[in-house]
């Protein structure tokens, strides 16, 4: 194992297990905040399945890397490879679609009386739970072909052709057949969050305007709840955008170059795994309600101390 393999064991290492840390402790502080007021909120289940991703997405890409890193090279049999990849993919989509979700309904929720999709509001965020649940149907049944071309690990198909290797696994070449829904998928889905996004914004600049004179002469402007979940959103979008753009960047690359080398494969899973893991701490320190609750149970043992 050469120092370059293990630099990189760690930063995988690092990454994962912050990734996880901070999902787990989101989870953790929610379910405390929705025992002590049971009033949930509209949007916390896709911020729940949000988490759920982004934990999933961290163990299915960042654990196999840490063992092949770390010089477990052939940990993952057939089955395993066969696994790993369907839970990446299906991760890889139920992210975008939650993300989706995420930047539509804040759009609605935040829509001004006079607005066209304030009269259909009542309706449309009833379907929060449904969406959720569709997003995770929908995204399962689409990748299901995906097992059928991972053909095991690298030792297995050695004298394997027409495919490549990623990594600790054998992949075959995917036809244009099984992909075309995924690419659907995100095309609609990144349509839908920049259409979210655009309307957010517009929002946000006409509040800003109509405010503006009634604070002007306050020193102390205090943004409510609502701005400032929306604000919340926006960031994590544009953080999810960006990685997203850098990672599929790399993957396509990847496939198209052959001699890439391995390094493509590096760039394209830490840009990955780089929103699962700053999400939790984004969300947690801009929730007023979860940061109250986290700043309280780190207070209560230096108290009895």
């Amino acid at each position: 194992m050469s120092l370059y393999d293990t630099v990189l064991g760690i930063i995988f290492l690092s990454q994962t297990g912050v990734g996880v840390l901070g999902n787990s402790s989101f989870l953790c502080f929610y379910a405390h905040t929705l025992f002590s007021s049971p009033r949930s909120r509209l949007l916390d289940p896709i911020l729940v399945q949000l988490t759920l991703t982004n934990t999933i997405v961290l163990l299915s890409k960042g654990c196999p890397l840490v063992n092949f890193y770390f010089g477990n090279v052939y940990f993952l049999g057939s089955l395993g490879c066969k696994m790993v990849f369907y839970f990446q993919r299906m991760s890889r989509g139920l992210a975008i679609c939650t993300m989706c979700l995420l930047s539509i309904f804040q759009a609605v929720t935040i829509s001004p009386s006079n607005s066209r999709l304030a009269k259909h509001k009542v309706g449309v965020l009833k379907l929060i739970r449904p969406s959720c649940l569709l997003s995770w149907i929908f995204n399962m049944i689409i990748e299901v072909n995906v097992p059928l071309h991972i053909t095991g690990s690298r030792r297995i198909n050695s004298s394997h052709t027409g495919g490549f290797e990623v990594l600790y696994c054998y992949r075959e070449k995917m036809l244009k057949e099984i992909i075309i829904l995924p690419s659907l998928r995100d095309i609609l889905c990144v349509g839908g969050m920049v259409w979210a996004s655009g309307y957010i914004i517009v929002l946000l600049y006409r509040h800003q305007r109509k405010v503006q004179h009634i604070h002007r002469t306050s020193r102390s402007q205090k943004t409510s709840p609502e701005i400032r979940a929306t604000q919340t959103v926006l960031l994590l979008l544009s953080i999810f955008v960006s990685a997203y753009c850098i990672s599929c960047s790399s993957a396509l690359y990847k496939v198209y170059e052959i001699h890439s080398g391995d390094w493509l494969v590096v760039v394209s899973t830490f840009t990955a795994l780089c929103f699962p893991t700053i999400s939790p701490f984004l969300l947690i320190h801009r929730d007023t309600q979860i940061f109250r609750s986290c700043c309280a149970s780190w207070q209560k043992p230096s108290l009895h101390s």
